[in-house]
């Protein structure tokens, strides 16, 4: 990396006190598409980028209305030829999931909703995750 990458915590940690005090849920469904606020985190652990340290997220697993499993969707390989990440490349623009980047997170999180998922798509998803465990 040339530029180096400086963290936010400080303005991380006022965000999340403000994402705490948010009232009510939204609706969301697995296999939907959000913006997701996920965070400045640690080491490997993906980050959010911009003032809402957010991401695009896979809802992969619904729990509750208030919890969820997700995937962060990225726009380059971390590592060629990963076995954790599966290619929804469309258009010319990259899109992979990084499937070892699974959480869950409280839905308060979920931001904006932008997609939904094709159901191929999704099982190869769950192919990978399966192969995984």
């Amino acid at each position: 990396m040339s530029k180096e990458y400086i963290k936010h915590f400080d303005r991380w940690i006022e965000r999340k006190k403000r994402i705490n005090d948010i009232l009510g849920y939204v609706s969301f469904k697995e296999r939907d598409i959000w913006w997701c606020s996920i965070g400045c985190n640690i080491g490997s652990e993906l980050d959010g980028k911009n003032d809402e340290f957010e991401r695009p997220v896979i809802i992969f697993r619904k729990f509750s209305e208030d919890t969820a499993w997700i995937i962060p969707l990225i726009s380059k390989t971390m590592t060629p030829g990963s076995m954790h990440e599966y290619d929804l490349t469309k258009n010319g623009k990259a899109i992979i999931a990084d499937i070892s980047q699974l959480r869950i997170i409280s839905t308060k999180r979920l931001l904006r909703y932008m997609d939904f998922l094709a159901y191929e798509d999704f099982q190869g998803i769950r192919k990978i995750y399966k192969n995984l465990t």
